[in-house]
């Protein structure tokens, strides 16, 4: 199975708080730095499930941007197409609570506007030999219409972030599958309910939907039909990582031919897996 995964890398630097947090206030916990990024994540995931993965991505060239090639490079995701620029990597920096739910956040990830649809066109007949592409919110939005009407492959789309969805309207004609999570979904529908945003997207064109829904699991919906697969165990880990798990775990039921509610389990068992082997390791 052969899955490119196009939009953004960066640096994580992530903290967790040992007390409730206290605004304006130096707070004692835990901080971490890793590699990260939407795309990034996605590909990583699917390469530790066997799938064979290409990360069409934009690097930096820092002592940072060394260390996102090297993870790469150890966890099997090929950079044969990536593109390379002077400057910084991009960075996400977050902060978590103590039940591991993401309190704030703010990226960095500037560097992605070179994602353009040159460089987009440029890979087009590359891209066309793979069995499906997952584009995340972090290409400029001309790129993201671009490769969702072009590609003859199946898509799915991430649309990252609230302040991001805006970049995917116009691509949600053309899509094969999208995966916000349900404030994501808000941003998109201006509907409330889960089943409410499922049906507008369907609506506008996407021909499937998952919408994550944190602690209550993933509503998937289609022309014949949605329901909701719940989470199967939770865990106190730090949750940032899991919906790309999802991600990368419908990306490849969608590869593999598999129906919706099937496409939808896969996610959950992706993300759980994810959660587990965190809460293993601390």
């Amino acid at each position: 199975m052969k899955i490119a995964v196009f939009g953004g890398m960066n640096m994580d630097i992530c903290g967790r708080t040992d007390h409730p947090l206290r605004l304006r206030d130096s707070n004692i916990g835990h901080i971490q730095m890793q590699p990260g990024g939407v795309g990034r994540n996605i590909a990583a995931r699917l390469a530790e499930n066997g799938a064979k993965c290409e990360l069409f991505t934009v690097l930096g060239s820092d002592a940072m941007s060394d260390t996102l090639r090297a993870d790469c490079q150890k966890r099997g995701i090929s950079l044969q197409h990536a593109l390379c620029c002077e400057g910084g990597a991009c960075v996400y920096l977050c902060m978590h609570d103590l039940d591991g739910d993401m309190l704030l956040a703010m990226n960095d990830m500037a560097l992605t506007e070179r994602l353009d649809c040159g460089y987009a066109r440029s890979i087009l007949p590359i891209l066309a030999g793979f069995d499906l592409c997952v584009l995340d919110a972090n290409a400029p939005a001309d790129t993201l219409t671009f490769l969702a009407q072009d590609l003859k492959i199946p898509t799915l789309l991430d649309p990252v972030s609230c302040a991001k969805a805006e970049r995917v309207r116009a691509a949600l004609p053309h899509l094969t599958a999208i995966k916000p999570n349900i404030y994501e979904a808000r941003a998109l529908t201006g509907c409330d309910a889960p089943e409410d945003c499922a049906h507008a997207l369907l609506a506008q064109g996407v021909q499937r939907v998952f919408i994550s829904l944190g602690a209550e699991g993933v509503m998937y919906a289609d022309a014949e039909g949605s329901g909701i697969v719940p989470v199967l165990q939770s865990t106190d880990a730090p949750k940032t990582g899991a919906g790309d798990a999802m991600c990368a775990g419908i990306a490849m039921a969608l590869a593999s031919g598999k129906n919706t509610p099937q496409c939808a389990q896969e996610g959950m068992c992706c993300a759980r897996r994810f959660l587990l082997d965190i809460d293993q390791k601390e």
